[in-house]
C-alpha cells in the first residue's frame, strides 16, 4: 500500500528542488563568465559526450535484426561475442569522438567506468531482446 509523503517529505522535495535550480543557475553563470575558448571546449565536450551516449543507447537495439541467428547457435559464446562486439563499437565511437586522450588517472578511470556501464547496458538490452524474440 502506497502512502502519501508527510509535510516534511513535501517540504524536503521543495527545498531540494530549489537547491538544484540554484546550482543549475550558478553553473550557467559560471559557464557564461568563462573565456570564449574555455566555453567552446565545454560545449564541445558536452556535444561529444551526448553523441557518444546516443550511439551507446541505440546500438544494442539493432540486435533485434539478427537475434534469432545468434540464438540458433545455442552457445553462450555467441552472446558473449555479440556483447563484446557492441563494447568494441562503443570504444571505437569514443575514440572517434575524442579530440585528445585522457590526461589524468581520474580521466582514464572515468572512461573505464563509462565503458563498464555501457557494457552492462549492452548486456541487459541483448538479454531483453533475446527474451522478446521468443526462441
Amino acid at each position: 500500500m502506497e502512502t502519501s509523503p508527510g509535510i516534511l517529505g513535501r517540504l524536503s522535495e521543495k527545498v531540494l528542488g530549489w537547491i538544484a535550480l540554484g546550482l543549475l543557475v550558478a553553473l550557467g553563470i559560471a559557464i557564461w563568465q568563462t573565456p570564449a575558448d574555455t566555453k567552446q571546449a565545454i560545449w564541445s565536450g558536452v556535444w561529444r559526450a551526448t553523441a557518444w551516449l546516443a550511439i551507446v543507447a541505440t546500438l544494442p537495439w539493432a540486435s533485434r535484426l539478427f537475434m534469432g541467428r545468434v540464438l540458433e547457435q545455442s552457445s553462450n559464446w555467441a552472446g558473449v561475442a555479440l556483447v563484446a562486439a557492441y563494447c568494441l563499437a562503443d570504444v571505437i565511437a569514443a575514440v572517434c569522438l575524442m579530440t585528445v586522450w585522457p590526461a589524468s588517472g581520474w580521466a582514464w578511470f572515468l572512461s573505464a567506468v563509462a565503458l563498464a556501464i555501457a557494457g552492462t547496458y549492452n548486456y541487459l538490452v541483448c538479454e531483453y531482446v533475446a527474451e522478446q524474440s521468443g526462441l
